[in-house]
């Protein structure tokens, strides 16, 4: 079956798309020119509305923030409320990082107000209004302070009388009688005229109320926001509250900003068609085509904001966009034809350089990894960052299974890969010869030296498991401060109990040359018990996770030998069958026999007394030549 390559089709699929481009283009640019139009108005005001959404969430958020440190600080008591000096210092320091908010206050239960100000040239001022009778102004403190990089510098004191009672404001009010955040909009402010929205939170310690924290962001600066906004020329943007009031506006009318957009001046079109859609379809989400006098149609929609029912109207004329797009439709149909003939030839080349080669690469490393030739698996730089990264995924993952293989032994894993087993639970009967080896003295070590005990366990582990790999055996796992080995699975081998004696000679001769874990295990390195037998050799666990291992009684034996070895006051403990599946002149000596639990007749053990061994350089069963590993003091194991 023919199957084309990747460059006829790149080179096909390019000249189709160009050629139908152009084919097209005259016959729908109409209908696209329109639907363009209305694509861009739609995804400027989607812009424009998830801007203002995001500067609004964020600057509440912000206003939340502080408005509940400032509550926090008074409730805890950490600052007090009246301390003037600390709370002058925090008031200041919280405005002066937070350019978005204009006010932050507390208003005492007698009508006092203290706050901090950001003025719109730039400075702060401190207001502190204090307490008076009933009918008779109130004293006035500002203290005007100029920023300047890393501090601020004092400029003025001023002493004057205020009529602004803290009582009476809508925020004070609501914010006193809720015991959650309460949201206002306020027009006067302690410095007066100044339309805000306010957040408050009331205050209580010790159960009782001590007043109440605003923190304001003026409505100004919800104007400037908009003026930033990447608005088409001659659109404008308005945010309204649910009484249709203008909050703000992207751009005023002669530098008037009326409070509802009929009372803009009749010379404000846009303002005109955006109240005329209001009044058509007053309190709803939508988005229509207003035709305008002056301006033709004018595209204008009402988008929900997160905050009090607010929501932003915006206004675009029609002409902002389609002046030049007819002309430039034509202008696009030739270039299309030109360049038809350009694309077709260069995506010839670009294609074999820049996908059919890098690809062809890649497919062969693949190959690679299927056959588990890690080490030909290497990164090769290629111009486009997917297959670059692919390149280096590749690499990361021939290492990950390089990685692998040090926790089972190469003919597992390169079934599991080539996919020739099926990773489930199941396993078969065979001959193993099993080792466990045991770090005696560790629990009274782990008690004294705790997480100190961590290098006297990897030396241990690291002198077992070298010893282990050398003589082709698989460790099967460790437990606690014990390490248990297994040998002829997967791979089969004829002297498998003659290696596991050798693998446990090797660990007691490298521990006896290191220094002993403790005093009172001077003489005894390490306790070993090793058995042959049948045992059920496979995969086991759960559906999710499997380990590979050997269990039945062989195992069981094999273990349970460790603690021979601890009551016979020997390190290596061989059974029975193990000592005859050995060579007749191999040294070993006979303790007798013992009872051990969960065997009904006594077993026959052994121990190995000489140390006359030489490295066996074997392979440890991973697909490793170790060669005689030096980190075992020679490698030691026995004569063959």
């Amino acid at each position: 079956m023919y199957r084309p390559k990747l460059v006829q089709v790149v080179v096909v699929l390019l000249l189709l798309a160009v050629l139908s481009t152009a084919a097209l283009i005259h016959f729908i640019w109409e209908r696209a020119a329109s639907r363009s139009i209305e694509q861009i108005v739609s995804s400027l005001d989607a812009q424009t509305t998830g801007s203002v959404r995001s500067d609004l969430s964020s600057t509440l958020a912000l206003v939340s923030s502080t408005a509940e440190i400032v509550r926090s600080i008074f409730f805890q008591g950490a600052i007090k409320a009246d301390d003037e000096v600390k709370r002058e210092f925090l008031f200041l320091s919280l405005l002066r990082e937070q350019p978005a908010i204009a006010w932050i206050g507390y208003g005492f239960p007698d009508g006092s107000f203290f706050g901090s100000h950001a003025t719109p040239d730039g400075l702060i001022e401190m207001v502190e209004i204090g307490a008076a009778a009933p009918g008779t102004s109130r004293p006035l403190r500002r203290d005007l302070y100029k920023p300047i990089p890393g501090d601020i510098f004092f400029q003025q004191r001023i002493k004057a009388e205020s009529a602004y009672v803290a009582l009476g404001a809508p925020w004070y009010r609501r914010g006193s009688e809720s015991r959650h955040p309460t949201w206002t909009v306020s027009n006067i402010l302690p410095n007066g005229f100044e339309p805000s929205i306010v957040l408050s939170k009331r205050v209580e310690t010790f159960g009782e109320f001590a007043g109440v924290v605003m923190v304001a962001v003026s409505l100004r600066r919800l104007s400037q926001a908009l003026q930033t906004l990447s608005t088409a020329p001659g659109s404008k943007a308005f945010v309204l509250d649910e009484q249709g009031r203008v909050l703000a506006t992207s751009k005023s009318s002669d530098g008037v900003m009326a409070a509802r957009l009929a009372d803009f001046p009749g010379s404000d079109a846009v303002a005109a068609a955006a109240a005329e859609a209001l009044a058509d379809h007053d309190g709803e989400a939508f988005r229509v085509v207003t035709d305008s006098a002056a301006l033709g149609p004018v595209f204008v929609s009402s988008s929900p904001l997160p905050f009090e029912n607010w929501r932003l109207v915006t206004a675009t004329p029609r002409s902002v966009f389609a002046s030049g797009i007819d002309e430039n439709i034509r202008r696009v149909a030739i270039a299309v034809l030109a360049i038809a003939g350009f694309a077709g030839a260069t995506a010839i080349v670009f294609a074999k350089l820049l996908f059919a080669r890098p690809l062809v690469r890649l497919a062969a490393q693949l190959r690679s990894v299927e056959r588990f030739s890690l080490e030909s698996v290497r990164h090769r730089p290629t111009f486009l960052a997917e297959l670059n990264a692919f390149s280096q995924a590749l690499q990361r993952m021939s290492i990950g299974l390089s990685a692998f293989a040090r926790y089972m032994p190469l003919d597992v894993v390169r079934p599991l890969i080539e996919g020739s087993i099926e990773p489930k639970p199941g396993g078969e009967l065979g001959d193993i010869t099993v080792m466990f080896a045991d770090l005696p003295g560790f629990t009274e070590l782990t008690e004294r030296l705790g997480p100190g005990v961590e290098p006297h366990l990897t030396r241990f582990l690291t002198i077992a498991v070298a010893a282990i790999h050398a003589e082709g055996g698989t460790v099967d796992k460790f437990i606690g401060d014990a390490v248990m080995g297994i040998w002829n699975a997967p791979g089969r081998q004829v002297d498998h109990a003659v290696r596991a004696c050798r693998a446990a000679v090797a660990i007691r001769a490298a521990m006896h040359g290191e220094p002993p874990v403790s005093t009172g295990n001077n003489t005894v390195r390490v306790r070993i018990g090793i058995n042959s037998g049948t045992a059920l050799i496979g995969n086991f666990g759960s559906a999710e996770r499997l380990s590979y291992t050997a269990i039945g009684d062989t195992v069981n034996l094999a273990s349970r030998l460790v603690g021979v070895a601890k009551e016979r006051g020997v390190e290596i403990v061989l059974s029975d069958t193990t000592v005859q599946a050995l060579a007749a002149n191999l040294p070993t000596r006979p303790l007798g026999p013992v009872r051990v639990r969960g065997k009904t007749a006594p077993v026959a053990v052994h121990t190995v007394d000489l140390l006359d061994v030489v490295s066996s350089g074997e392979s440890d069963g991973n697909g490793d030549d170790d060669g005689g590993d030096a980190r075992l003091h020679a490698a030691q194991a026995f004569r063959r």
